[in-house]
């Protein structure tokens, strides 16, 4: 029996290392005026020994990736930082980063990044026109807020008193709705949608209204 024993503690607990990714997928999005869009991707040593990232590789040039350069010890974290040109760009983008470490039973993995280029406030339509024949009814405008971009406040506000506007929400934070009802013929206003959204300030969008 007691050989038994000895011989279930001579074997040999072998080493291993596991990242754990908080995500391999990440999303972020910005406006079209800003040079770059940034994010980070972390990851966690779930193994029993040091790991490093060695290096990391983009699939083009408007992606950058830069890793913690120290070994991360069993139970620690680290990070990936990523930057994407967005000069020039509109839409949604995916770019693959492969990641290599120093771990020779797992030397390379892939994340993604997901950016999407638009902007923070969207209004449309941006032209509302009555014709001549036109009964003076009541139109829309829809404030759509981009997936992404954190909605602090908003307003619309109009320059002609002969021009009645009000804004309500159809989904707080995300989707508006602005009800344009002229009291009058050849009438022309300017319909200003103010926005402040978190880390973009503030932002004015005109829409027109013109009647026969």
């Amino acid at each position: 029996m007691l050989k038994r024993c000895l011989f279930f503690l001579l074997v040999p607990v072998f080493a291993h290392a596991d990242l754990q990714w908080a995500s391999n997928k990440v999303f972020t999005a910005c406006d079209p005026s800003v040079s770059r869009a940034e994010a980070q991707f972390t990851f966690t040593n779930t193994g029993s020994y040091p790991i490093k990232i060695t290096n990391t590789r983009t699939s083009c040039g408007c992606t950058a990736a830069i890793a913690d350069s120290k070994p991360v010890a069993p139970g620690g974290t680290g990070t990936i930082n990523v930057s994407f040109k967005t000069l020039s760009r509109h839409g949604l983008y995916e770019e693959p980063i492969i990641v290599q470490t120093d771990d020779p039973k797992n030397k390379e993995c892939t994340v993604y990044l997901r950016v999407l280029v638009r902007d923070a406030i969207e209004v449309l339509p941006r032209l509302l026109f009555w014709q001549a024949s036109e009964p003076l009814d009541a139109k829309v405008i829809t404030v759509t807020v981009t997936d992404g971009f954190t909605l602090k406040s908003i307003d619309a506000q109009c320059d002609n008193p002969d021009v009645a506007i009000q804004m309500t929400p159809v989904k707080a934070g995300a989707e508006y709705k602005v009800t344009v009802t002229p009291k009058a013929r050849h009438a022309k206003a300017a319909i200003s949608i103010i926005s402040d959204v978190e880390g973009k300030g503030r932002k004015t969008v005109l829409a027109r209204v013109r009647t026969s």
